[in-house]
């Protein structure tokens, strides 16, 4: 009984000290942002690294940062060296990047950041190639005369990003309907607040 006497001075004191009786804090909004990551340590295996020796010492020097994983390197370059880089790439005896395997965006608010994932059917070898676009203006050219299959890649990412491509002539919704407002690829975009089409 005298711990409860205890407790009971504890509070009086508290809420006279105070004026009034504390309230627990209500819930709080979620922050949306899970607890930090850790990301694992990018390390190529032997065939990745011959990849990124023969882009580093015969297609170009002065790339702007290097990285990737097992047997996927990527290489980051300026968006106006696109279609050069690219075609050496294509071109290049030692590489022979013949297919376009994919093309996406990602929005990263500041700037959007393109990656052209490639591949050498008869070589074996992949690429990343990765390059930012300022979010406000995204516009790079076009790589639809190199690989056919970037016609496709460029709609969906003007469809969803906002990035045109210059010398795409065709970049017609892919998924959306025509009419459509906004892009709904982009982080600001408000993916609750639409109509039932």
């Amino acid at each position: 009984m005298q711990g409860s006497t205890q407790v009971t001075e504890k509070k009086d004191s508290l809420e006279s000290a105070e004026g009034e009786t504390a309230k627990p804090a209500g819930p709080t909004e979620p922050t949306r942002q899970g607890p930090p990551v850790q990301l694992a340590e990018e390390v190529l295996n032997p065939k990745g690294l011959e990849t990124l020796a023969v882009v580093k010492n015969s297609i170009e020097k002065n790339l702007l940062s290097t990285g990737g994983r097992e047997d996927l390197p990527w290489v980051s370059i300026p968006a106006t060296d696109i279609t050069n880089f690219t075609q050496k790439c294509r071109d290049s005896s030692e590489l022979m990047m013949d297919m376009l395997h994919c093309l996406f965006a990602v929005d990263y608010i500041e700037h959007i950041e393109l990656n052209y994932i490639l591949f050498s059917i008869k070589r074996d070898h992949k690429l990343i190639v990765k390059t930012k676009l300022d979010s406000e203006n995204p516009v790079i050219n076009t790589v639809t005369h190199l690989w056919q299959a970037a016609a496709w890649y460029e709609r969906e990412t003007h469809d969803l990003f906002g990035v045109v491509f210059t010398g795409n002539d065709d970049l017609a919704p892919l998924l959306l309907y025509e009419g459509f407002e906004g892009y709904p690829g982009l982080k600001s975009f408000p993916l609750h607040d639409y109509e039932e089409y």
